[in-house]
């Protein structure tokens, strides 16, 4: 992983955001993020890895924060403020993945799904 301590938040537009490792998410819970972050406002950003389009465009994989992301789209935002990262595809994948550990209470079938 990147051994930098700096951050870089930014806007970033919604349709510049690649969800590599979609979740599917309880409508309940993701009701309550969308109705936080329209009453309080997001209180911490994204985390995304920067990528190149094959046409050479700049675009962005999601790391941390799908709920955040698809709750800003449901509000109608155009773009989403991010820590920009850059590692490998790999690293995206386990700093997701432990993030969602940690997140929730896996069942053991969940956490085979997450690993495998």
């Amino acid at each position: 992983m990147n051994d930098t301590n700096e951050s870089i938040v930014r806007m970033i537009p919604l349709d510049k955001i690649r969800v590599l490792n979609p979740r599917r998410r309880n409508r309940h819970k993701f009701q309550q993020i969308v109705s936080n972050i329209s009453n309080l406002g997001l209180k911490r950003p994204i985390t995304v890895n920067v990528s190149k389009k094959k046409d050479g465009g700049e675009q962005y994989d999601l790391v941390c924060g799908q709920g955040r992301l698809e709750a800003y789209a449901a509000l109608g935002q155009q773009s989403i403020p991010a820590v920009i990262i850059s590692v490998s595809k790999e690293e995206c994948y386990l700093m997701s993945l432990v993030e969602n550990l940690a997140r929730r209470q896996h069942v053991n079938l969940e956490l085979v799904r997450e690993i495998g």
